[in-house]
């Protein structure tokens, strides 16, 4: 497995849930409190559940190829679900969920385009 390629990777979710983090700091400042809420939202995605989930992976040895297909297909899932919970959202005209799970489609969407680019994912 290729190590720099790991590392990149958690080394940009911790990066960016740090970033978001100083976002939520300064929106609570602001009083924006809803929009604060809405950014820990998106900074769960990046450092616990995909960075959870990409290290979970990582404790049984396995080759890079298989690495990048268990990741990916996690991916999937997770898209797979946020979008069907959208779905039923919108279904049900519940417009503080829709924006909840907007904002997890909207990280996935990051973190998927940054490991394709680091894991060099076929499209």
């Amino acid at each position: 497995m290729n190590m720099q390629k790991s590392e990149a990777f958690t080394a940009f979710l911790d990066q960016r849930a740090a970033d978001i983090q100083k976002a939520v700091v300064q929106l609570n400042e602001d009083h924006r409190t809803d929009e604060a809420n809405f950014e820990k939202i998106r900074a769960n995605i990046f450092h616990q559940v995909i960075k959870t989930v990409f290290l979970a992976l990582q404790r049984t040895p396995r080759t890079e190829p298989e690495l990048r297909a268990l990741m990916d297909a996690r991916l999937v899932m997770f898209e797979e679900t946020w979008k069907g919970s959208l779905a039923k959202a919108r279904e049900h005209n519940n417009e503080r969920r829709v924006l909840q799970e907007e904002v997890k489609l909207e990280a996935l969407k990051e973190i998927r385009q940054k490991f394709e680019e680091l894991w060099e994912v076929p499209v």
